[in-house]
């Protein structure tokens, strides 16, 4: 093993063990003296850095070397001079530090760096490549899998979960949203579960949810199922004259649909539809916005079904 000259080499009988133990472990070694000039590395080391084999740049140079060719290791900076600065001062700031880095190979390493008196800073790394990716795929089962439980597997609509969860959001995000709810369910749809079948129902709620979700052209709309023949469009920061031209527009998509109904007078499928508009600062107020949307669709419903109510009152007849 050779030293630069102007390196001031560690004991004998120390670096050359260490050389010995390492140089085929597999594992990526190296040692810097306090100068931060490379003293030794294996070849795993080598290859990571992408230089030629027994030169001994100082670190800071490997890093400029790495950043200016796109190899070697990856660092996401803009200004390489004073990332360098900023990792310089955690990398003698421990006795031992762990860390990941990741390579421009695609490879991924758990580090560690080891202050040894009299000798140097000793890292070791160690390839976690595949547990890295296991990793990464067992994120993005769970990711889906928690897409999958907040969302109506009937009618792809969001779910009850899928509401908390969009509660929590409204309330953390730290400021107050003006948020329109828009609640609808199917006129007479019970006798028409009764008379046609569960199965021809479930392909009519199939067909309505489409529907819906056509009509939403709002970036922060969210339509959500929450049980039987209920839905619920939640608006962000839309005004309700905005929500009524989403609901007529939504009613009228059912009427040109011409679903048949055997249990209505029309002989098609209606909607009856409550509206409700409030700012939301917390909990307990999305729920009484929730109520008052509620209460809107059962007056809809009373006043004769097929009809949009708003909070005041007033409802559209129909035409």
């Amino acid at each position: 093993m050779t030293f630069p000259s102007n390196a001031s080499s560690p004991p004998t009988h120390t670096l050359p063990g260490i050389a010995q133990l390492f140089d085929k472990s597999g594992a990526t070694v190296f040692l810097f003296d306090d100068q931060e000039r490379l003293l030794y590395a294996n070849d795993q080391y080598y290859d990571l850095i992408c230089h030629t084999r027994g030169t001994h740049p100082t670190w800071p140079d490997i890093m400029r070397d790495n950043y200016a060719r796109g190899q070697g290791l990856i660092i996401e900076t803009d200004d390489i001079e004073s990332w360098i600065q900023a990792a310089l001062a955690k990398r003698r700031s421990q006795t031992y530090r762990q860390f990941e880095i990741d390579a421009w190979d695609g490879r991924w390493l758990l580090m560690t760096e080891t202050l040894i008196p009299e000798v140097g800073l000793l890292g070791i790394g160690v390839d976690i490549t595949q547990a890295k990716n296991i990793t990464t795929a067992l994120k993005e089962e769970y990711q889906n899998a928690l897409v999958k439980a907040e969302t109506d597997v009937l009618t792809e609509m969001g779910n009850r979960r899928a509401l908390e969860r969009l509660r929590k959001l409204l309330v953390s995000k730290g400021r107050y949203h003006q948020v329109t709810a828009l609640m609808m369910d199917i006129d007479q749809f019970k006798p028409y579960n009764d008379t046609l079948g569960h199965l021809q129902g479930d392909l009519c709620l199939q067909q309505l949810a489409q529907l819906i979700r056509s009509c939403l052209r709002l970036s922060e709309a969210y339509p959500i199922r929450l049980g039987g023949d209920e839905f619920l469009i939640l608006m962000l920061d839309a005004p309700l004259s905005l929500a009524q031209q989403v609901a007529q527009r939504i009613r009228n998509s059912v009427r040109e649909s011409a679903i048949p109904h055997p249990a209505t007078g029309s002989g098609l499928v209606t909607l009856s539809m409550g509206l409700a508009s409030g700012r939301i600062t917390d909990s307990e107020s999305l729920s009484s916005l929730l109520k008052a949307a509620d209460d809107s669709l059962y007056e809809a419903k009373r006043s004769g079904r097929d009809r949009i109510s708003s909070p005041r009152g007033t409802s559209e007849s129909q035409s």
